[in-house]
């Protein structure tokens, strides 16, 4: 899915298969097909393996107790240990960083494997993630990365499943004890979606790919692609969204610092321009409230919301410009409609409105405060005259 979603995007189908060709695996081939998964368009990427050919050809490609062997019965699957895993990356045709990344994530499978059998990791035969298939599947996601120039990897929703899953070792719980171990660490949602969610493979490339997880992400989109798995759930898409763009500085308008202080010696004067002041130096919003405090004083609480990029600075005016000892700070969310300006021709002239979508699909406007103000001045009119006729 991962290598579906590059290639949806625009990622060439050519290099991956060069590279799958200097695996040097008998009988194997790659090609990728759009799928449909719940109505919705997807590249499925597909590992075609010529059992004859590849049973034909096998020789194990390194000596000694832990060369691979044929597993019979199970379509010709090898039983391969990490080293003869590592020798297949390490005679391909790949780019240096490309190799790294591929015996990271075979060596993050066997270092948690070995774990589960409590054995030595030179002695974890892989089963399932030492098939061809696999092989070419971790050896095309990490040489697409590369390929599309990838500098960081922000992942977010990793969904774990729910239920059993059949494997070498017979009946195993969803997440799979090797995935459970890969995603230690790692944020993840757990049941809802029955089945296996998330491979040992998929929890690898996200282990050794990916920089961020559930991190805020401020950036602009520029190409998108979906991995289509290969079941067809009819009440989920099984498909995997990459999309690829530049990271762009820009406030959360959801995740936000909120700093707050008490003031009971300033003046109304210094309050007002404080207030004024925060949201000149960047506070997202502003406001203060009557508190009566100790000893009986009459005061204000002051409230500001900004972003972590403005939060030191406002925290610094508050300490400088006002009479507190102390500014409170603590994380807060907040739920934003859709908002957006529009210029909306009326009888007093053009006018700016905010315009904002309700929960409901509504579109409600209201004409901003200066524009009032604006018209107010220069038509001489009265406020609320001047609302009669916008609203009008």
């Amino acid at each position: 899915m991962w290598v579906g979603a590059m290639l949806d995007l625009g990622l060439p189908l050519a290099p991956l298969a060069a590279a799958v060709q200097s695996l040097q695996l008998p009988g194997v081939s790659i090609h990728a097909e759009k799928v449909l998964r719940a109505s919705l368009s997807g590249t499925h990427f597909l590992v075609s393996i010529d059992r004859a050919t590849a049973a034909g050809a096998f020789v194990p490609v390194a000596a000694g107790p832990h060369a691979a062997v044929q597993r019979p019965g199970v379509g010709g699957h090898a039983h391969r240990g990490l080293r003869e895993i590592e020798a297949i990356v390490a005679r391909a045709e790949l780019p240096a960083a490309v190799k790294v990344h591929c015996q990271q994530v075979y060596r993050a499978i066997g270092e948690v494997e070995a774990a589960a059998h409590g054995c030595a990791i030179d002695d974890v035969h892989f089963h399932e993630v030492g098939a061809e298939d696999t092989i070419v599947d971790v050896v095309c996601a990490c040489l697409g990365m590369h390929l599309l120039g990838v500098e960081r990897v922000h992942a977010n929703g990793i969904a774990v499943g729910s239920g059993t899953v059949r494997a070498a070792h017979g009946i195993l719980p969803v997440p799979a004890p090797a995935t459970m171990a890969l995603l230690r660490g790692i944020p993840v949602r757990a049941g809802g979606l029955a089945g296996e969610r998330t491979t040992p493979t998929g929890a690898a490339l996200l282990r050794t790919l990916v920089q961020h997880f559930d991190t805020p992400l401020h950036y602009t989109v520029e190409q998108i692609g979906y991995g289509a798995g290969t079941r067809d759930d009819a009440e989920v898409p099984n498909l995997l969204r990459l999309a690829i763009g530049r990271a762009v500085a820009g406030p959360s308008p959801t995740d936000l610092l909120e700093l707050q202080c008490q003031l009971d010696t300033a003046t109304g004067e210094q309050i007002g321009w404080l207030q004024d002041e925060l949201l000149r130096r960047g506070a997202t919003d502003a406001f203060t409230t009557p508190v009566q405090m100790k000893k009986g004083r009459p005061g204000c609480l002051v409230t500001v919301l900004c972003d972590d990029a403005h939060a030191a600075a406002l925290t610094d005016l508050l300490l400088e410009e006002s009479s507190s000892l102390g500014v409170r700070r603590h994380r807060v969310q907040r739920h934003v409609l859709e908002r957006w300006q529009e210029t909306r021709d009326t009888s007093l002239g053009p006018v700016v409105f905010k315009v904002a979508r309700l929960p409901s699909g509504r579109v409600v406007a209201r004409p901003e405060d200066d524009e009032v103000r604006r018209l107010c001045r220069e038509r001489g009119l009265g406020r609320a005259e001047v609302l009669r006729q916008l609203q009008a």
